[in-house]
């Protein structure tokens, strides 16, 4: 069932919901989430989840059901003399 979210709080756009990718951090580590209802305003991106959602993150996010994992790189970012 798809909810009604309203306009962007941020920018006035139209907000429609769709599936999200959510990078989540807890106690210092990274969850990827897929599949996640969101809404999502057309015109900036800004993601908004409902307290539901939001709920059933924590809990998933908490559990321990296994999870495939994946490597990613991590960099550093740096500021150069030139730049």
């Amino acid at each position: 069932m798809k909810k009604k979210y309203g306009d962007c709080y941020y920018c006035g756009g139209k907000v429609t919901e769709r599936k999200v990718i959510v990078d989540f951090r807890w106690k210092g580590e990274l969850t990827v989430i897929e599949d996640v209802p969101a809404g999502v305003c057309g015109q900036c991106g800004e993601k908004y989840f409902t307290s539901e959602t939001s709920n059933q993150l924590d809990k998933l996010v908490q559990s321990r059901h296994k999870a495939t994992t994946i490597s990613v790189p991590v960099k550093r970012f740096r500021k150069t003399a030139s730049g």
